[in-house]
């Protein structure tokens, strides 16, 4: 060990040692591990190379009995000559080991003394005189506050008897020792030559320097502080630290050290007296201060000694306010404790807090850590520390406590724990109560199982697509024949909560009103809670549609709420009242409230469903790069199987996103989740539909398009949920017809829809629109068009706008309004970007199918022969323009216009003048991939 920070030390017993001129007896006290024993080690060294000889013992507690055991130790050193060394044990032998020992007597402090016979002590005497003819000798006694007292007395006759002699005593002290002999305490303190020297802990500036020694460079500000707080200044736990540093097991910041730390530790606690070890574990166990009164408890002591040992481990600042000073120490103990032990110490804390008043959350981490405590009162104190965990948003937590409880419950008291267990792990994973169904009571086709009163909660039921079950509970709830948690009748809560995931996820079957309040059997009523204010109105827009008051209710709904198990099926539905009223700024809002509160709450089951959420308000929005980002966070958050039937939300934003941003692949990939089947009897089935048909349409297969938009066209109207504020069908139905070619369907299902929707939906009537002005003839195209446009500005879905927009610059270009077409171009091109989305330019919307009773039958078979700077030549020529203003729109030679069209004339078989009606007719009506970039770079 490096030795730095004892200049003054060594430099006292230098000048000792100077010139050997005398004898002197040092006591070399200090605390444990202060580098008592380094620095006799070099007092040694240094009387060796002086000439000197030096003989050396450590004495130990477990000796301490042993008469004359230092002694022994000392004349059996390595440097002794041999003759000197078979002398000394003669005489011990002969009179002090073998011998039977006299009886012991009170010393002066009343200790038991053993009386060295005279003749080893003058025997002793003349081997040493020997011995001092030649050279000094130093006698060096380690651990002196646990030597034997035959030997300190000993050594006491040989210094008193050799006062003028080069004979130098070095005992090294630890000065929080009780056990230390009068003789040392007293005895030797009055000899003329006596010399003390205290070692305390290093400073920081010390260690510093050690740090440096060891590193072979100067330390960071960082490592020195850090160094500082898990050493406490010791040299032993120091150069642990540093050890670990340097083989990177120690990491700091932080709180976890080394094999080496671990070690040094717990060598630095064993070298103390009992309590102190068992002391520093109860302390390390507990992990916060506690009475004098608890501890002694703990470790079933008197109240004094535990209020000495704590003294003495805050005084050697091991302790800092009844803590370890830094949690490396306390991990080192921790790892050092077996692991019985600790869970001994934990049952015995649990216990003692229980009995002494303190909080359930403090007693049950205890109960957790004993591994199984069984008492009548510690399932009670684990669902109360339940519940305040997971009122902390502390999930983890509260599933440790409540799977505790689990284990050492009675029949009793299960259905609660259990409850209360599917609650919190739903949270985390919503796949985790299909783990436990096996825990709650069946309900057959018969009822309930005799002598059942507990059922899984319904809501989780309906979310994986156990509908069956979770009707069967609901009516029994609703009848009174079941019974909630706890015995109590369904309330409410019980009730309109899996009400509410009913009316959200399966419309068709959840259309029957609920009353507002439920009846026990004493027919007395159950008050609504007063958050569920208006979520008979939400139910009954969820099921039904067309409720004036929806948005009121929903409002009232989001404000007073506060996110909880039991509110998440109301929050959810309030704010799909708002996504299905086309009230998307208002949504958007919301949901990044719940969005902030349920990320902070830290329950990803949360998160993940306001992600989803969140992601298909971005879609609707034409923000398809933050749909993209939601649909993906949500997930990631909780896996596809965890989802149950609520996967087709975000599996149907992240495929509306990709395929809106021509990303079709990855788009793919997500149809490639597998998904449960019960989703198809959900709303999210319907989106999931949408979704698909939306990516067919934009892979050119119209025919799987228009089957997936008529499935939920289908299921809508079974449904009786048939509002293009749920899911315009129709307009995607529309396309894909148009690519097919079948003008009159497209026509009905445009016309149709449009009676449907309610005025006050401005992007549905938007959509509406754009989609019946695909059917109609050119001229009465551009009038519904920008009513579309003008719906489409005030609703926030800018996508849609832009495909409106997109739309209304073709028909204008077919009319010859060059000027107008390329305002809407600019337009169009401007809020394709801001959306993410792959250019319109690229073929999309109605624009790509070649719409209206021109294009429609002839999209299938475009203009044969043509390649593409012919086929932009002969749009501009058809559209009227001349071969100069073509030349200048297309930035090439007017010769080079004049030799495109005579071969398109000779492709076609038409003149210039026939040249509109062959390109319609060819199905090339303004079909070329590039005519919004043309127009936009015409100026």
């Amino acid at each position: 060990m490096v030795l730095v920070g004892r200049e003054n030390e060594l430099g006292s017993l230098k000048n000792l040692f100077a010139n050997f001129s005398g004898g002197s007896v040092v006591v070399i006290s200090g605390g444990i591990a202060t580098g008592k024993t380094a620095l006799l080690r070099t007092a040694g060294e240094w009387a060796a190379e002086s000439g000197g000889l030096t003989l050396g013992a450590v004495a130990s507690r477990s000796e301490r009995d042993l008469p004359l055991g230092v002694l022994e130790q000392l004349f059996r050193s390595p440097g002794l000559p041999r003759e000197s060394a078979e002398r000394a044990m003669r005489w011990l032998d002969a009179h002090g080991l073998s011998a039977g020992a006299p009886e012991p007597v009170a010393g002066p402090d009343g200790e038991a003394v053993v009386q060295v016979p005279a003749r080893v002590l003058r025997g002793m005497l003349g081997i040493l005189r020997d011995l001092l003819e030649d050279r000094p000798v130093v006698l060096s006694v380690d651990d002196a506050h646990h030597a034997d007292v035959p030997s300190l007395q000993c050594l006491l006759y040989l210094v008193r008897r050799l006062r003028g002699a080069r004979l130098h005593v070095l005992f090294g002290e630890c000065s929080h020792s009780n056990g230390a002999s009068a003789l040392m305490r007293s005895e030797f303190l009055r000899e003329p030559l006596f010399r003390r020297i205290r070692l305390e802990p290093l400073s920081r500036t010390c260690l510093a320097e050690m740090a440096a020694a060891h590193l072979h460079e100067r330390p960071p500000y960082d490592l020195v502080t850090e160094l500082y707080e898990a050493s406490a200044g010791y040299p032993m736990l120091a150069q642990a630290f540093l050890d670990d540093h340097r083989d990177g097991s120690f990491r700091w910041p932080g709180a976890t050290g080394g094999e080496a730390f671990g070690r040094a530790v717990l060598d630095f606690l064993y070298r103390h007296e009992s309590p102190v070890v068992e002391l520093a574990r109860a302390i390390a166990v507990l992990n916060k201060p506690v009475s004098p009164l608890l501890l002694a408890g703990v470790l079933d002591i008197g109240v004094d000694a535990c209020r000495q040992v704590v003294h003495l481990l805050t005084t050697a600042k091991v302790l800092a306010d009844g803590r370890f000073r830094h949690e490396a120490f306390r991990a080192a103990v921790l790892e050092g404790t077996p692991s019985s032990t600790r869970r001994a110490a934990h049952a015995r804390i649990a216990d003692l807090l229980h009995n002494e008043g303190f909080p359930a959350v403090e007693v049950a981490a205890h109960i957790v850590a004993a591994g199984r405590l069984e008492a009548p009162w510690v399932v009670p104190i684990l669902q109360e520390a339940a519940e305040h965990a997971l009122a902390g948003d502390d999930v983890t937590t509260c599933i440790h406590y409540l799977r505790a409880a689990h284990q050492v419950c009675d029949e009793r008291q299960r259905a609660v724990v259990v409850s209360m267990l599917v609650d919190a792990e739903w949270r985390l994973d919503p796949a985790a109560v299909l783990r436990r169904l096996h825990e709650f009571c069946t309900v057959g086709e018969g009822g309930p199982d005799e002598g059942s009163d507990h059922f899984i909660p319904a809501g989780y039921l309906l979310w994986h697509g156990r509908v069956r079950e979770a009707l069967a509970i609901l009516e029994l709830l609703a009848s009174g024949h079941g019974v909630a948690p706890e015995g109590e009748k369904a309330t409410t809560v019980d009730l309109d909560g899996p009400g509410l995931w009913g009316a959200y996820l399966y419309p068709a079957l959840f259309k029957r009103p609920r009353p507002v309040t439920s009846r026990r059997h004493d027919s007395m009523p159950v008050l609504l809670n007063p958050e569920l204010q208006g979520a008979d109105v939400i139910a009954a827009e969820l099921v039904h549609g067309n409720q004036p008051a929806v948005l009121a209710a929903a409002e009232g709904l989001l404000q007073r709420s506060r996110l909880s198990e039991r509110m998440l099926a109301p929050l959810t539905a309030a704010l799909a009242a708002f996504t299905y009223n086309d009230r998307l700024a208002e949504a958007a809002g919301w949901c990044d409230v719940l969005l902030a509160e349920a990320a902070g709450r830290r329950s990803p089951t949360w998160h993940a469903l306001f992600a989803a959420e969140r992601a298909m308000i971005h879609a609707r929005q034409g923000e398809l790069q933050a749909a993209e980002e939601q649909a993906k966070a949500a997930l990631s958050l909780i896996s596809p199987p965890s989802w149950g039937v609520v996967v087709g939300l975000p599996l149907a934003a992240a495929v509306l996103a990709l395929t809106g941003k021509g990303e079709l692949d990855e788009a793919a990939a997500y149809l490639d989740v597998p998904v449960p089947e019960a989703l198809f009897q959900t709303r999210m089935g319907l989106h999931y539909l949408c979704a698909r048909g939306r990516y067919h349409l934009s892979t050119n297969h119209p025919h799987a398009a228009l089957s997936d938009f008529l499935a939920c066209g289908r299921l809508m109207g079974d449904w009786g949920i048939d509002l293009p504020g749920v899911e315009a069908w129709r307009s995607g139905a529309v396309e894909a017809y148009l690519q097919i070619g079948d003008l009159s369907e497209a026509r009905a299902l445009g016309d149709e829809q449009l009676a449907l929707i309610d005025p006050r939906h401005l992007r549905t009537q938007g959509m509406a629109l754009r989609a019946q002005a695909a059917t109609r003839d050119l001229t009465a195209r551009i009038a519904v068009l920008e009513e579309a446009v003008v719906l489409l500005q005030g609703c926030g879905d800018k996508l849609e706008l832009a495909h409106a927009l997109a739309d209304l610059g073709r028909a204008c270009l077919l009319l010859g309004e060059a000027k107008r077409a390329r305002k809407h171009a600019r337009k169009a091109l401007a809020l394709t970007r801001q959306c993410g989305a792959k250019a319109l330019d690229q073929g999309s919307g109605f624009d790509a199918a070649s719409a209206g009773p021109e294009g429609a039958a002839a999209y299938a078979d475009t203009a044969p022969g043509l390649s593409d700077a012919e086929r932009r030549v002969a749009t501009l020529a058809a559209a009227g323009h001349t071969n100069r203003e073509i030349s200048e729109k297309l930035f090439v030679t007017i010769s080079t216009v004049e030799q495109h069209l005579t071969r398109i004339y000779r492709k076609l078989n038409v003149t210039r003048f026939d040249l509109q009606d062959a390109l319609q007719d060819n199905g090339a009506e303004l079909t070329d991939p590039d005519w919004l970039k043309i127009l936009v770079k015409c100026s």
